[in-house]
């Protein structure tokens, strides 16, 4: 693996029927780092997320995490290297049978091989980390949306991932709510040594916790780099994704005649069909 990349991906190309979603995409995702994965709506972020837990697999090119081809992986394996792996849905994907504590719980249970009081320590301080010790006899019913969110982040570093993958964290959430997120994706990206990729169509909050943003677009990538610099570029894709304008290189109207043109016929056809209402009238 490089030194400093976890995440590699090369020359890869992949398709749903007739339409090319990655043509030759190339990025790294830089080891300790969280990464802002951005891009218009359909560019493919939720589809390179899945290619890199091993969900899709390339019809050409490689993705290699931890320095493995997936691809290449037997089940086991990839049940190996996913354990490495934590993923925070944009859903929350709790499981509604089960209180907090079980939902952050079932990992540890599944893959690990602790005791049950290290497990219940170990559980008591993932929900410490997210503020929801005191909530860990609650039903997921019982939780708001912003809560559930951080019950899912809990249970996704349960494990101490290297590598968390984030799905539109930010998606739904009020205000404080957010702000809660932002800070705990950073604070534990950081204190727990993690890298982090972040699916998101929130430019202002990515930004604010992303040490790299990677702009998709046009079936690859349309810039990568620090937000700071994706926020000055003079590109004008880049510029108006990054700024939100509604109108620029991606225009705002779908291809049309020119409206004028268009206006001119409807009025000729509505003259026809009033001189031809007159005459059959006049015939009787």
């Amino acid at each position: 693996m490089s030194k400093t990349n976890v995440v590699e991906v090369s020359n890869l190309h992949f398709a749903r029927g007739t339409r090319s979603i990655f043509s030759g995409l190339n990025i790294g995702i830089k080891r300790g780092c969280v990464t802002a994965v951005m891009g218009p709506s359909g560019c493919g972020k939720t589809t390179l997320l899945r290619l890199i837990g091993g969900q899709l697999i390339p019809q050409q090119g490689q993705v290699k995490v931890f320095d493995q081809v997936l691809h290449s992986l037997n089940r086991e394996q990839l049940t190996q290297l996913r354990a490495r792996m934590g993923v925070l849905f944009q859903s929350g994907a709790l499981f509604t049978d089960l209180n907090v504590f079980e939902n952050v719980a079932f990992p540890l249970r599944e893959h690990g091989s602790m005791t049950a009081d290290e497990l219940h320590d170990k559980v008591l301080l993932r929900l410490e980390a997210v503020g929801l010790r005191g909530a860990r006899y609650l039903m997921p019913a019982e939780l708001s949306g912003g809560m559930a969110r951080r019950v899912a982040l809990a249970r996704a570093i349960a494990m101490e991932p290297e590598l968390v993958l984030y799905d539109e964290p930010f998606a739904g959430q009020d205000p404080i709510a957010l702000a809660v997120l932002q800070r705990l994706i950073r604070a534990l990206n950081d204190s727990l040594q993690m890298t982090s990729v972040l699916i998101s169509h929130d430019i202002v909050e990515a930004c604010a916790i992303a040490d790299e943003v990677i702009l998709l677009g046009g079936a690859g990538v349309l810039a990568q780099g620090s937000p700071e610099a994706l926020l000055k570029s003079t590109d004008p894709m880049v510029y108006q994704f990054m700024h939100g304008q509604a109108d620029g290189a991606v225009p705002f109207h779908y291809p049309a005649p020119e409206l004028i043109t268009e206006m001119r016929t409807a009025t000729a056809r509505s003259h026809i069909q009033t001189s031809v209402m007159t005459d059959h009238q006049e015939l009787k």
